[in-house]
């Protein structure tokens, strides 16, 4: 039990961001709501609300750069759910945001091909701990130790085809 305490502390972000999606699809299907600016409302509660209390959860457990770029990620997928979320018929503003979606989508897709890079860079060293991948990637430290643990797992098996494993042909 104290565990599970210590986690939803420590990890308040995510039932408050399952909060705010079901009050979205909620409201987004109460005409009364809709028709006085709701799309606009639902919009701020997924593009700007929910980054926003991302980065005030996790800004002191993660390095900063990662915090913002996981933030623009949660901005630009607010976008795209809320294409979902939202009926069809009462989409104003979705259809304008279009290009911003795939621009910030591809943005965020680039940085984090980045950090998986310069992990893998590390893992496949040789000489990198799980807090180096870690720290290069912002992953967490169990990640980082399956990364290591996968890298070595092809490096041996790239020296046993090649038979670079000590092993007489």
């Amino acid at each position: 039990m104290k565990r599970a305490v210590r986690l939803a502390a420590t990890h308040w972000y995510v039932p408050a961001f399952l909060a705010i999606v079901a009050a979205v699809w909620l409201l987004a299907r109460q005409p009364a709501f809709m028709a006085a600016g709701g799309e606009a409302a639902l919009l701020i509660d997924l593009c700007l609300t929910a980054p926003v209390l991302y980065i005030l959860c996790y800004a002191r457990k993660q390095p900063l750069r990662v915090t913002i770029i996981r933030a623009l990620a949660i901005t630009f997928g607010g976008i795209w759910l809320a294409s979902w979320l939202i009926p069809g018929p009462q989409q104003v503003l979705l259809p304008q945001l279009a290009a911003v979606r795939w621009l910030g989508s591809g943005f965020v897709i680039a940085v984090e091909l980045l950090l998986l890079a310069a992990a893998l860079r590390i893992a496949f060293s040789g000489a990198g701990t799980a807090a180096d991948v870690s720290k290069a990637s912002g992953a967490p430290a169990w990640v980082a130790r399956i990364m290591l643990w996968e890298a070595n797992l092809w490096r041996g098996l790239w020296r046993w085809i090649s038979g670079k494993d000590g092993r007489q042909p």
